[in-house]
């Protein structure tokens, strides 16, 4: 995903956070995973290099000389195994000494768990000859399943510091050594690591699964036209998939990208590298593909066509979604005559897959037996929703209706990229909190839905960098594993052999619990509250903390995150501590139904913020009947009892100011009203209310907080676009602030209205600089949403028959999606552009051309500024005073529910409706994408099914459309 990172280049954002980095670089990090050629020989871990290196102009120079002291530990993968809870490991430190005169001195050292306080320490004494290697090894002590970090000072006897540097090491569980072809636990190994240890520590790692064969490129296999690989090239690629077997570890075949000599030139007519563009001979390209399938087919069943073959993106340049699926009909109809039991699997991300393999009305859709996601990103509940349509989509379309699976062959979070606001020593912890969480998510989607799911993280190299090496979770300076290696390991060695039953807490938005039944018929389960959107999601106090209580818990083992044993099975009550994404894992001697009862009925969690309250939007202008609406979720997984206290702005006065105690049941929603008895209003429009939640069964805990609350008013006024501003004189704005990384902060204002024709939206937006595309008659692949715009979303159909994931059992936890959406942009040349992004009949597809025209189409609607049966636009540009002005009439016609209901409402009502604006502040410097929803109130994940104009549905990209506003008659 899901990645935000929007290109320029790339016609299909993707979710990642809100940092805001370019996840592709050069060729790309899935490229360079398939691509890369097999590295030989075992790695000497002390870092001596080899005799001689070429230089840039082909000439052969001595390499440089080994280092006077390098550090490194007894096992060179930096993973200890331990045959079970009780068994600890000896760990210990080697010191390699290459001195050129003789040496003496000291290492000091210490051996701490997680960045605590040091468990180990000592000073050891060493003399080294000179001339000669020598090693100094040190005990370290004996270690427990954790991550560990040992810090070593190498001085001389003289006092100069010879070396300081720190390793980490982990001591983990037992993993399944064994092959699992049906395991969902895959890894980005890449190929430009030393392919021995590299193997290694994915087998204690629990990895199960690789991607992409290094002895299969195409040009291997078609080297010129007409021409295909021979035996000893065959023999080779088969001893590659042999050797990774013998490891435990399945191979998922790799088609990157195109055979040298068939690569599409580019827009202007020149040569393409290999990745950059389509094939120009799609029948030379099919003859490949079936080449390299053909010899490989007993050993490998599953064939990744192509990595994001993103349609005016980084690898398909040229041609358009029709080439795709003339592609993959081409294969489908060369492999599966001969190979039917072979799996063709496509696509690129869930919008690219919705948006042209599967193409409503388009020509030869579906030719996949599975589809690719790349769900970049925190483990945001999106990722849950993304994969559930993403495995609906291939049901109902793919030619055989998913028999593939899912394969989400890239994602992970980056310790550069996606812990930026927290210390950098908590960074790679927070990293390791996400692994386990993103691979349940996803593991949730395919086994509710009963369809196979493999899932790589990004990435691990041993020793060598890459493209994309911040996702790294070795460290190549050290050789030695991060936390997320240990993480992973605690999950596989827990999780691999049992299958995932369901979910536990559907109703409760704080937690996530998966049940589990082991192969010997006993229950498991991991649990783990959520993360909350703070700016970041990277603070844990942000999130839902506090204690989990278990009453009856004897024969339950409780592991944590990074495998530290929190519990043996012989309390017959625990207490254990909950923080965001940082899974508990539960081994029992239970049944999965005793196991589930525990975790329910026999559960107490005491968050410190059991309640999400939100202080909805007043609806008219305040007045004698105002109320001050209060909406409160009970997002845990038990009953609460509460009380809701307000504070009110200055000078009002509330009748009364406090709620009887509600009792709420997980899930449920209640709104408390306050009748509003004098007040004063603010020409800002801002109102600071507070308020005070108190709990009778908890008297210690108070959930308090503060809001802005704004009148969301649409009167009725006759509008004239591009007319008088007086005509908005007495329309009450809204106000959104944004604030860029760098720290400047910009108000958006907008104003809404509406007659018998049309609803109107006014915006004001500050902006440095304008980011326009050209004309959207002149380049169709040049999408609004990617330039600077406004975005105007609406949830107004209860049963959208296009939305694949409504009633399920999780839509209000997580997959709430939205009904119409439009987007207004300034192209070039002062044009301006108002376009049906999605509606009923779009199929929540994004625009592309040479796709079918859909039952309600897509792309520019009938609108000019003073014109057009589906509406008015006007997008005006003051240079001098930075700011954009955007006028919108949109005609009823394109909003026919909400209509409805409007226009049959008395005289004097208000009419509520869910409605949210986004503003895009594109290019070098700007803001970014600032919600309506993130100011109104606390966002909440959902998923847009599955289309990234408006953003994810994730927390960080604005969530749920919830916001309401009222239509005054």
């Amino acid at each position: 995903m899901t990645d935000n990172h929007a290109r320029s280049d790339r016609t299909t954002p993707e979710p990642q956070g809100p940092a805001e980095v370019t996840r592709r670089k050069v060729v790309g990090f899935g490229a360079a995973a398939v691509v890369g050629a097999a590295a030989a020989g075992a790695l000497d871990w002390a870092g001596a290099p080899a005799a001689s290196a070429a230089t840039p102009d082909g000439t052969v120079a001595p390499a440089a000389a080994p280092p006077v002291v390098a550090l490194g530990l007894s096992d060179p993968t930096g993973l200890y195994p331990v045959a079970g809870d009780d068994a600890r490991a000896d760990a210990a430190l080697l010191v390699v000494f290459n001195p050129t005169t003789a040496l003496s001195g000291s290492v000091a050292w210490s051996v701490s768990a997680r960045g605590g306080a040091p468990i180990y320490s000592g000073t050891t004494a060493f003399t080294a000859a000179a001339g000669t290697q020598s090693t100094t090894t040190i005990a370290l002590g004996a270690f427990a399943s954790d991550y560990y970090a040992v810090t070593a000072t190498v001085t001389s006897d003289a006092g100069t510091k010879l070396l300081g540097q720190t390793l980490g090491f982990g001591v983990i569980r037992p993993t399944v050594a064994e092959r699992r072809p049906g395991s969902v636990f895959g890894l980005g190994i890449r190929p430009e690591s030393s392919p021995v240890i590299t193997k290694q520590i994915a087998q204690r790692m629990g990895v199960k699964w690789t991607r992409g064969i290094a002895s299969i490129t195409p040009d291997i296999v078609s080297p010129a036209p007409g021409v295909f690989w021979q035996q000893a090239a065959i023999d080779k690629a088969r001893a590659e998939v042999a050797e990774w077997n013998s490891y435990g570890i399945e191979t998922l075949g790799g088609i990157n990208y195109n055979m040298s000599w068939n690569v599409a030139p580019g827009p202007d007519g020149k040569p393409m590298l290999l990745y950059q563009n389509r094939p120009k001979d799609m029948v030379a390209h099919a003859d490949m593909v079936y080449q390299s399938i053909a010899p490989m087919q007993d050993l490998v069943q599953n064939w990744e066509l192509w990595n994001e073959p993103w349609v005016h993106g980084w690898t398909w340049k040229t041609g358009d979604g029709q080439d795709y699926r003339d592609m993959t009909k081409l294969i489908w109809d060369r492999v599966k005559p001969q190979f039917p039991h072979v799996n063709l699997i496509g696509g690129g991300s869930v919008s690219y897959n919705r948006d042209i393999v599967y193409a409503e009305g388009s020509k030869d859709t579906g030719y996949i037996d599975g589809s690719v996601n790349h769900a970049y990103g925190y483990p945001d509940p999106t990722q849950y929703a993304m994969t559930k349509t993403q495995v609906k989509m291939d049901r109902l379309w793919s030619r055989t209706q998913g028999r593939g699976g899912q394969w989400q062959t890239e994602l992970g979070t980056a310790v550069s990229t996606s812990f930026t606001h927290v210390p950098a020593a908590q960074a790679p912890y927070g990293v390791a909190r996400t692994v386990a969480p993103t691979y349940l998510l996803h593991m949730l989607a395919g086994a509710e839905e009963d369809s196979p799911i493999r899932i790589f993280w990004f990435s691990l190299s041993y020793d060598k960098g890459y493209s994309g090496q911040e996702f790294n979770i070795y460290d190549i300076t050290t050789k030695t594993p991060q936390p997320a290696v240990v993480a992973y390991a605690a999950m596989t060695s827990l999780l691999e052999d049992a299958r995932l039953e369901c979910e536990i807490y559907p109703d409760a938005k704080s937690t996530w619990g998966f049940l589990f039944r082991g192969t010997d018929g006993k229950g498991r389960a991991a649990v783990y509250s959520d993360q909350l959107f703070d700016g970041t999601e990277e603070h844990q106090s942000a999130g839902y903390t506090g204690t989990l209580t278990l009453d009856g818990a004897r024969g339950v083992r409780v592991y944590d995150y990074l495998g530290r044993r929190l519990a043996d099975g012989s309390a017959s009550q625990l207490t254990l501590t909950v923080n965001p994404w940082e899974v508990l894992y539960f081994d029992s001697d239970l049944s999965p139904e005793a196991l589930r009862t525990l975790l329910t009925r026999r559960a107490r969690f005491d968050y410190g913020t059991p309640l999400k309250v939100s202080l909805l939007s007043f609806l008219k202008p305040l007045d004698a009947t105002s109320t001050i609406d209060v909406r409160v979720e009970n997002v845990s997984p038990q009953n609460v009892d509460a009380q809701v206290r307000i504070t009110a702005p200055s000078g009002w006065r509330l009748a009364p100011g406090v709620s009887p105690v509600i009792g709420i049941k997980p899930g449920e929603v209640r709104t408390v009203s306050f009748p509003v008895k004098e007040f004063q209003a603010s020409d800002r429009n801002r109102y600071t209310i507070g308020y005070d939640v108190t709990f009778p069964q908890r008297p210690d805990l108070h959930q308090t907080g503060s809001q802005d609350v704004q009148v969301a008013y649409l009167p009725f006024r006759q509008i004239t676009v591009g007319g008088s501003p007086s005509q908005w004189n007495d329309v009450i704005p809204v106000t959104m602030t944004s604030t860029s990384a760098a720290g400047d902060t910009k108000t958006y204002s907008f104003q809404a209205a509406w007659d018998d024709s049309f609803l109107y939206l006014r915006a004001l937006v500050g902006d440095d600089v304008q980011l326009s595309h050209v004309p959207f008659a002149d380049n169709e692949y040049l999408f609004p949403f990617q330039a600077d715009s406004i975005q105007l979303a609406f949830d107004a159909v209860a049963d959208n028959p296009e939305d694949l994931l409504a009633g399920d059992a999780h839509y209000d936890k997580a997959l709430r999606s939205i009904s119409h959406l439009y987007v207004a942009t300034l192209a070039t040349g002062g044009v301006p552009e108002l376009h049906r992004q999605l509606a009923p009949g779009t199929n929540y597809q994004t625009y592309y051309p040479k796709n079918a025209v859909l039952p309600t189409p897509l792309g520019p609607i009938d609108a000019g500024p003073d014109s057009g049966t589906e509406g008015r636009v006007l997008v005006a540009r003051d240079d001098v005073a930075k700011q954009t002005r955007y006028e919108i009439a949109l005609a009823w016609s394109q909003l026919p529910e909400l209509a409805a209901a409007v226009k049959n409402a008395a005289p004097g009502t208000v009419t509520p409706a869910t409605f949210a604006v986004q503003v895009t502040d594109a290019g070098t410097g700007g803001h970014g994408a600032t919600y309506w929803t993130a100011t109104a109130e606390p966002p909440t994940s959902g998923c847009y099914n599955f289309a990234p104009f408006w953003g994810t549905g994730a927390q960080f990209s604005g969530g749920v459309v919830d916001t309401r506003w009222g239509i005054g008659r």
